[in-house]
């Protein structure tokens, strides 16, 4: 039961790690999934869809029932336990696939105003990172106070992970806003008088 190696995080895979993590009903798992992964974007019933495929490959199983289905509590099996632990051994050296829609249009421009749309696009999407960054700085921000993250000097190794990757998120945005204004100002300069040197 090898999981796709595309150097993304399948959502079967973070919902059963959030029932390794502890067991939980499908409402409990959502909000987990949405407050550890919120740049995911995955669509709102994607754990009404993901734990009955996990319960049919007996990777979960009900642990508690309730008096309403809604509280149902679920946990990894055995099975589950060792998917979830073998996942984590395979390498994550996988560079992730370069599929972006965006870019592939401009492959298939064919007229100035085609060029303009998706300048356009690009801005809009250049908008929208600087946003998440500053989203994400927020939250960032948010865990700091709180004390979610721990003392700097901590020698406690789940804080230091948390503020890897919420610094790390804050990074990506940002750097994903400035490559798309890069891209835009390339795509602005008719002559090519403001390329980038790549060395």
């Amino acid at each position: 039961m090898a999981t796709p190696r595309t150097g993304e995080l399948p959502a079967g895979i973070a919902v059963l790690g959030l029932l390794v993590q502890r067991p939980d009903t499908v409402a409990g798992v959502g909000v987990r999934l949405e407050q550890e992964y919120p740049a995911a974007r995955w669509p709102r019933n994607i754990v009404h869809n993901t734990i009955p495929s996990l319960l049919h490959r007996r990777l979960v199983m009900l642990a508690k029932r309730a008096s309403e289905r809604s509280l149902d509590r679920y946990e990894p099996t055995e099975a589950g336990e060792a998917h979830f632990k073998e996942w984590m051994r395979e390498s994550s050296a996988v560079l992730p696939s370069v599929r972006d829609a965006m870019r592939a249009k401009l492959h298939y421009v064919e007229c100035e105003d085609q060029l303009a749309s998706i300048v356009g696009d690009i801005t809009e999407q250049e908008h929208l990172c600087v946003l998440e960054g500053e989203k994400a700085m927020l939250r960032y921000k948010r865990a700091q106070r709180s004390g979610r993250l721990g003392a700097v000097d901590a020698a406690e190794w789940r804080p230091r992970v948390r503020r890897a990757l919420m610094l790390d998120e804050i990074t990506f945005w940002q750097q994903r806003a400035h490559s798309l204004q890069r891209l835009r100002e390339y795509l602005e300069d008719p002559h090519g008088e403001n390329d980038a040197v790549i060395t």
